[in-house]
């Protein structure tokens, strides 16, 4: 076994995963603002969606700064031997964001299903991602130890 963090499969596909989800925001900086509302209105059951100014720039570059996350978390997996070292702190900072995003939810009335899915599900599946991380770390260390 070599102690590179090649030794940590799992770990690259899940920052791979939650790179490609969060790709899948990109697409909706450009999608006609009918379609928004729509998935508003008729799937979410959220209401109809204001047609103002600061809707189609919340909605759009929301999605841009996702999709632009999706992006560096991408980055990161492409010079993995490189950046690999990061995901701890990338973890860290989705717990965070999903703390914020848990009183968000709850302050702007959403949902009790909306709020119970995004908030604590980025929470745990950064946790899983550290969990994952520290594992590889230790099995990496013990095998960079003198014998």
């Amino acid at each position: 076994m070599t102690t590179t963090p090649k030794n940590a499969p799992l770990l690259f596909r899940m920052v791979q995963l939650n790179a490609a989800i969060l790709l899948f925001a990109a697409p909706f900086v450009l999608i006609p603002f009918s379609l928004m509302d729509s998935v508003h209105r008729d799937w979410l059951g959220l209401g109809s969606l204001p047609d103002v100014p600061i809707t189609h720039y919340m909605a759009r570059s929301l999605s841009l700064v996702y999709a632009m996350h999706g992006a560096v978390l991408l980055a990161v997996t492409w010079n993995w031997e490189r950046f690999w070292t990061a995901v701890p702190f990338l973890a860290c900072l989705h717990i965070v964001f999903g703390l914020c995003m848990v009183v968000i939810d709850w302050d702007a009335g959403m949902p009790w299903w909306w709020t119970a899915a995004e908030g604590p599900g980025m929470i745990a599946y950064a946790l899983l991602v550290l969990t994952t991380y520290r594992r590889a770390a230790r099995r990496i260390a013990a095998h960079t130890l003198p014998k």
